[in-house]
C-alpha cells in the first residue's frame, strides 16, 4: 500500500492553480482541476525539466520549455517532443487537507485514456510550438489503420513526416522542430504548417514536396496541403534531444 503525505489545504488552491511539493523525495506538481486535485511528477519526460509554471487547460498541462503536453489524469504524453508519460500519483481528500501517495499509480494499475472524440482533429498551440501541435491521439495511439480508408492517427502522421530529411542537416523535419501544426479534416485532407531553418533555405521547396508525398502515401489520406510559415522563426531550441545529439549540440 502506498504511503500518503499531506501536501496542502483544500482551500489553498483555486481551480486552475498548481503547487509544487515534495513527496517521498520526489518533486510532485499538484493541480486543481475544477473540484478535483491531480498530481503528476514535476518533471517533463522530454527534457527532465520542471513542469512548474506550465499553462493548464482543463486537465492538460503544457511544458513551458518545448511545448510538450501531458494529461494530468493519466500522465499520457499528448504531444511531441515528449513520447513517454509522466508518473501520476493518487490523491486523497481528508477533511480539509489534500494527501498525495508516494508511489506512481502505474505501479498499481495504469489508467486507460478516454476515447478520443470523432470528427476533425486540430493540434495547435497559441505560439505554434513546433510538433507540440502534432499531438498523439489519446485513444489507442499505437493504432495506425484499423479500418480501410480511415484517416491515420496523429502518431502515424508524425511517423510519416519523420521520413522527410533536411538534406543539409540530415535530420528529419519533426526532430528539427520544423512542423508547427497538423490539422485533419472529415474529408480525408491534411493541412500542415511548416517552417524552415532559414527563410533562404535552398532545400525549402524539396522539403515541402517530400512532406506532401510522405503524407499522401498513407492509406486514408486524400490530399495533403503544406503551408510554409516563418512566424515564429525557427531556432535551435526547437529541436528534440535526438536531433541535438545527432548534430552534436549539447
Amino acid at each position: 500500500m502506498p504511503q500518503f503525505e499531506k501536501v496542502a489545504r483544500v482551500d489553498e488552491l483555486q481551480p486552475g492553480q498548481q503547487k509544487s511539493v515534495i513527496v517521498d523525495d520526489t518533486p510532485v506538481l499538484l493541480v486543481r482541476v475544477d473540484d478535483d486535485y491531480l498530481a503528476v511528477e514535476d518533471v517533463c519526460s522530454h527534457d527532465g525539466q520542471p513542469l512548474t509554471d506550465g499553462p493548464v487547460l482543463g486537465a492538460v498541462i503544457t511544458c513551458p520549455r518545448h511545448g510538450a503536453r501531458f494529461d494530468l489524469r493519466t500522465g499520457t504524453a499528448l504531444c511531441m517532443p515528449a513520447t513517454e508519460r509522466v508518473p501520476t500519483f493518487l490523491v486523497e481528500i481528508r477533511e480539509d487537507s489534500v494527501f498525495v501517495a508516494s508511489r506512481d499509480t502505474e505501479e498499481e494499475s495504469a489508467p486507460t485514456p478516454a476515447p478520443a472524440a470523432a470528427g476533425p482533429r486540430t493540434r495547435v498551440t497559441e505560439d505554434q510550438t513546433p510538433v507540440a501541435a502534432a499531438c498523439a491521439s489519446q485513444a489507442d495511439a499505437g493504432s495506425v489503420q484499423d479500418e480501410a480508408g480511415r484517416m491515420p492517427d496523429d502518431l502515424a502522421l508524425i511517423d510519416a513526416l519523420r521520413q522527410v530529411i533536411d538534406p543539409e542537416l540530415m535530420v528529419n523535419v519533426v526532430d528539427l522542430g520544423l512542423v508547427y501544426n497538423i490539422e485533419t479534416t472529415d474529408d480525408s485532407r491534411i493541412n500542415v504548417d511548416m517552417t524552415l531553418t532559414s527563410p533562404a533555405c535552398p532545400a525549402g521547396p524539396q522539403i515541402m514536396q517530400q512532406a506532401k508525398i510522405a503524407l499522401e502515401r498513407l492509406d486514408g489520406v486524400r490530399e495533403a496541403e503544406i503551408t510554409l510559415t516563418m512566424s515564429p522563426p525557427w531556432s535551435p531550441d526547437r529541436m528534440t534531444d535526438e536531433a541535438r545529439d545527432q548534430l552534436g549540440i549539447f
